[in-house]
């Protein structure tokens, strides 16, 4: 599955290399079970509603959610925090 990032997406990436490794660890392993298995596993994927209808959430942390949709074979990134 291709992977993009929305620009927002990709600076909170980066926020997260900078300043947590292990946060950046656990956004990896979601992102690998996301392409995988994009509607089920871990971080209690979620469907959104209203103004995000279409995108889903995981958990990363009790604070921080992936938002993603999925395109086709496209995955793509909204927001990681």
């Amino acid at each position: 599955m291709k992977l993009i990032f929305a620009e927002a997406a990709w600076e909170d990436y980066l926020h997260w290399q900078k300043h947590d490794r292990r946060m950046v660890e656990r956004i990896n392993k979601l992102i690998r079970e996301t392409q995988r298995e994009p509607f089920a596993g871990v971080g209690k994927p979620e469907p959104l509603k209203h103004a995000l209808a279409g995108f889903w959430s995981r958990r990363i942390t009790d604070e921080h959610r992936l938002v993603y949709k999925v395109e086709g074979d496209a995955l793509l990134i909204a927001q990681l925090r």
